[in-house]
C-alpha cells in the first residue's frame, strides 16, 4: 500500500469515527430535549402555584426543578464536589460529552462529569424554552440556577363587569 493510499485510509476512518461519535451525541440530545421539556412543565405549574397565590411574578430554580424530574441524571456528593452519578438509560458521559463539547473533543473514559457542568450546558435552551411561553420578562439570574419571569397584571377592566352587574341588579 502507498503511503498516499495509507493517508487515504486514515481519513476514511477518522471519518468513521467522527460519525459514530455523532450517533452517540445524539442520543444525549435525544434525552435532552425530553429533560427540558419536562422541566418547562414544572415550571409552569409552580409560575400556576404562584398566580393562584395573586403574584405576577415567579423565580424558580432550575437546580431544584431537576431534582424532580425521574429521569434527570443524579447526582453524588465527593470531596465537597458534586459530580454526575448515574446517566439516564440510552445514554451516558461519552454521550453527553460529545452533545456538549463537539465529536472532534478528546474523551477520556471513565473522566467525571461535574453536575454543575450539565446544569450549565441545560441552563441556556431551558431559559429559551421559556421565553417561548409569553412572559413580559423572562431573565436568568447571574451566578445561579435561578430563572425570573413576570406575567401582566389583570386589567382593572376585567374586574369592571363584575362589579357593573352586581350595580344593575341592584
Amino acid at each position: 500500500m502507498s503511503f498516499a493510499a495509507n493517508l487515504t485510509k486514515i481519513v476514511a476512518g477518522k471519518k468513521s469515527e467522527l460519525a459514530d461519535r455523532e450517533k452517540i451525541a445524539e442520543s444525549w440530545r435525544d434525552k435532552e430535549a425530553k429533560l427540558l421539556d419536562d422541566a418547562v412543565d414544572l415550571f409552569k405549574q409552580r409560575c400556576v402555584k404562584e398566580a393562584e397565590q395573586q403574584k405576577m411574578e415567579a423565580t424558580i430554580s432550575f437546580e431544584v426543578i431537576t431534582r424532580d424530574i425521574t429521569d434527570f441524571p443524579k447526582r453524588i456528593l465527593t470531596d465537597s464536589t458534586y459530580f454526575v452519578d448515574t446517566w439516564p438509560s440510552g445514554t451516558s458521559a461519552e454521550s453527553w460529552f460529545y452533545a456538549t463539547r463537539g465529536a472532534n473533543s478528546s474523551w477520556s473514559q471513565g473522566a467525571p462529569i461535574l453536575f454543575a457542568e450539565v446544569l450549565q450546558a441545560m441552563l441556556p435552551k431551558f431559559v429559551d424554552r421559556v421565553k417561548e411561553l409569553g412572559f413580559l420578562e423572562c431573565n436568568h439570574e447571574a451566578g445561579t440556577w435561578k430563572v425570573a419571569v413576570v406575567w401582566e397584571e389583570p386589567e382593572k377592566s376585567e374586574r369592571a363587569p363584575e362589579k357593573n352587574k352586581k350595580r344593575r341588579r341592584d
